[in-house]
């Protein structure tokens, strides 16, 4: 029977229905903007102090100060530092030193890994790093293929 049951047609509007409805927003706008405010003041500071120290309060708020100008009064702590080179340094761990040491942030730089090295040898085999490419390999370069000693039968 419910088969058979036919399913009345909605009447034409002129409104459109929205397709889904807009997830709800995780944080209200006025503090998402405010959270942006933040980030563009620090960027200026930190742009314009020659040493600063980026200072991660415990409200989750994050501030650039000089470094003899910041507040100590255990609200928070310097998780980053512009070195006099003008790059940035991270806090290298407790066994580096005190946080209030300059020497205990150290520029981060991303491990490279090495290239590999594509090689031609006199005989025609492709090597890569030293060791003969695979057998696609060699044949898609033009490579020495090694042949094998008997024909498959």
């Amino acid at each position: 029977m419910a088969l058979r049951s036919r399913v009345p047609e909605a009447e034409p509007s002129g409104v459109a229905n929205p397709s889904e409805v807009d997830p709800p927003e995780s944080q209200p706008f006025d503090q998402r903007m405010s959270k942006v405010e933040e980030i563009r003041r620090n960027r200026r500071l930190l742009d314009s102090y020659s040493e600063a120290v980026v200072v991660q309060h415990h409200d989750g708020r994050t501030g650039v100060y000089k470094p003899d100008e910041w507040p100590d009064d255990g609200d928070g702590y310097i998780v980053a530092r512009k070195l006099p080179s003008g790059r940035l340094g991270y806090y290298a761990g407790p066994d580096a030193g005190p946080r209030t040491d300059p020497d205990a942030f150290r520029p981060w730089d991303p491990p490279i890994p090495p290239r590999r090295v594509w090689k031609r040898e006199p005989d025609g085999t492709i090597t890569i790093d030293g060791k003969p490419a695979s057998p696609g390999v060699q044949f898609m370069f033009g490579g020495k293929i090694e042949q094998p000693s008997k024909p498959p039968q």
